[in-house]
């Protein structure tokens, strides 16, 4: 049996590595489900947040507000 060099090993360690990566990437299936995906509107319910009124006894902090402008460190 001859010695191989480090190189060498590598070299086969990477081709291996790429084959097997081809063949994993061989067996991925395709999807054929050509149809609209999303939310469907008409089978959906419309969740609203609760308001501080609609639970008793619950304080709850204010709803966050945007900058008016823009966040400048100095």
């Amino acid at each position: 049996m001859s010695e191989k060099t480090v190189r060498e090993l590598e070299r086969e360690l990477k081709a291996a590595r790429v084959r097997e990566r081809k063949e994993h990437t061989d067996k991925v299936t395709v999807s054929r489900d050509y149809s609209i995906g999303g939310i469907d509107r008409d089978t959906t319910v419309e969740k609203k947040n609760p308001d501080s009124a609609d639970i008793p006894d619950a304080i709850l902090l204010p709803k966050n507000r945007r900058n008016k402008r823009e966040n400048i460190p100095f």
